[in-house]
Parts: structure tokens; sequence; C-alpha cells
């Protein structure tokens, strides 16, 4: 088998996380950049630093003939009730994801690399997050509760072996903005029949409200969010918050998956674009950003950075 990434399969994040999105530049020389990406590997394991790398559908085709299976672009998902919710699509080429203890450690390894990639590829944006007390959100509820164990990550989360792309995972990156106003408004009943879930300790409510953010994305063999049934198609979850000095605040969404239609198929849902009720939670968060990337093996990156 192929070797993961092993910052994939590491929950053990960090206090602070580094998202930075590029895409080329006109004229861009693949070998720089392919020389850049490789020292940042370099720098990053010499010094501990957790770093994942994902690759757009352009760029990993010019890296390698070892791409998995149904790779797309992200592409905005509108909802049809006349709201105007939607997941905005935001593809680039490339995603550094780095964590670690220390916050100069990361801020300067990935600004030596994008000094090196000056002239050939553009920051598109960047997001540092980090981790607000025991794993929670901003909304007050703890993140991830939803994750298989960690033991079932490889299952979950790394293209199975003899497939085209064995031992990478594709990568769901979501920069999601709150309405903390508006949400703290709510009685925490209210917030938990949102979610799904009880806000002091994540238990899952015994009746799902049709609106609930449980209800459109725990895939089930029967109907999304029904308990009685067998889970399918799960996600490995590594979401963080992020606060911006202008008081935007909000929850950095990544996620691992084998495939890449469990993630197409639970946004559709979230935004009731096949027919379901659209997810309230869409009332007080929405994306900015989303793109689809895909974290190739240790192997296929030292292969195709050479």
């Amino acid at each position: 088998m192929p070797t993961p990434q092993p910052g994939v399969l590491d929950r053990n994040m960090g206090q602070h996380q580094w998202y930075v999105h590029l895409s080329r530049e006109p004229g861009a020389n693949l070998t720089t950049i392919k020389a850049v990406i490789q020292n940042l590997r370099r720098v990053c394991a010499d010094q501990g630093t957790h770093l994942v790398l994902g690759f757009g559908p352009t760029l990993l085709k010019d890296l390698t003939s070892d791409v998995p299976n149904d790779f797309q672009p992200f592409e905005t998902v509108k909802s049809v009730d006349g709201s105007g919710r939607e997941a905005k699509g935001t593809q680039e080429e490339l995603l550094v994801w780095m964590n670690s203890p220390r916050k100069d450690q990361i801020w300067k390894a990935q600004w030596d690399a994008r000094q090196a990639l000056t002239g050939h590829m553009k920051v598109a944006r960047e997001t540092m997050t980090f981790i607000y007390g025991n794993s929670l959100d901003m909304t007050g509820f703890i993140d991830g509760t939803g994750n298989p164990e960690a033991e079932r990550d490889v299952e979950v989360a790394i293209v199975p072996n003899g497939q085209p792309g064995a031992g990478g995972s594709f990568i769901l990156a979501q920069r999601w903005v709150h309405d903390l106003v508006g949400w703290n408004k709510q009685s925490v009943q209210e917030q938990e029949g949102v979610f799904g879930r009880t806000k002091p300790d994540s238990t899952r409510l015994a009746v799902q409200p049709a609106h609930s953010h449980l209800a459109h994305v725990e895939l089930r063999q029967g109907a999304t969010g029904d308990a009685t049934k067998p889970k399918r198609e799960e996600i490995s979850r590594r979401s963080t918050p992020y606060a911006f000095h202008d008081g935007t605040v909000g929850l950095y969404f990544m996620a691992f998956c084998k495939a890449q239609a469990p993630f197409r198929e639970r946004l559709r849902a979230m935004y009731g674009a096949d027919g379901q009720v659209r997810d309230k939670l869409t009332d007080y968060s929405n994306p900015v950003s989303g793109s689809f990337y895909f974290a190739p093996s240790v192997e296929v990156l030292d292969a195709s950075l050479a």
C-alpha cells in the first residue's frame, strides 16, 4: 500500500493552523514550482511541522499520471428555494496546510515558499486558524463529533490499493463565515435543533428536525440521518475556527475522503439542490470559498517532485 501523507491521518493538529491557496501565474515554470514544494517538505520535516499538500485537478495532472478517478473542480452549489444561499466555488491549484504548536515556524516556512514562488504561483487567499476550547466551533458546539474512530481513518479517507491515486486522499477545503450575532439570538434549544445535537456534550438528538445539519451530512444506507441504518461514505474532518481583524469569524472546514462524490452529495443536500429541505445552518453560516484538492501518497510526491 502506498504511504498516505502523515498529516492526513494525524489528528493531533497543534495549536496553530495555516492554509495557503495558490494558482499558477502565466509563464510559470513547473520545475521551479516542484523545487519549491520539495524544499518546503524538507523544511517542515526538519522542524516537525505537520504538512499536507493538496493539488487541484489541473496541477495534479501536470505532476503525475497517477490521477484518481472522478476528480472534479469545485463548482458553486446554489440553493433553489429563493434564499440566495450558496456554497461558493473558488477552485485553486495548490493547497499548503501546515499546523504546529509553533506559529513562528509555520509563518517562516510558508513565507519563504511564497517568496520563492513569486512569478510562478500567486496566493489567492490564506487563513490562519486555531484550536478553540475543547475543539469547539465559535457557535459553542463541539466540532467533529461525527468523525469515525481515528483507527478507521485509513478505511474512510485513503484511496484503496489497486485504484488510481492509491494512498492519496480527496480534500474539501472551505472557509465558512458565521453570523454569530444572529446565531446567539436563538435559544439553546433552537440551536440544538439546527445542529441536531445537544450543545453541552454533542449528544445526537433522538428525533432529528428535517432542517438539522446532521440530517443533511450524516449519510446512511437509508434516509440521510436515519440512525437505524448503517453509515455510508464517511469523511474525516479537521475543522478549526478563525477570527479576522475586521470582525469576520467562522470555521475553516477541511475534510478527507477516499472519494470525492460523498463531499458533493453532502453539499447538494445542505443547499436543497435535489429537493431536500435546506440545512438551517446555512441561515447562519455560509462558505465564501471552496476548493477540491487531492493529497497524493508520499511515493507519488517523491516521484513527481523529483
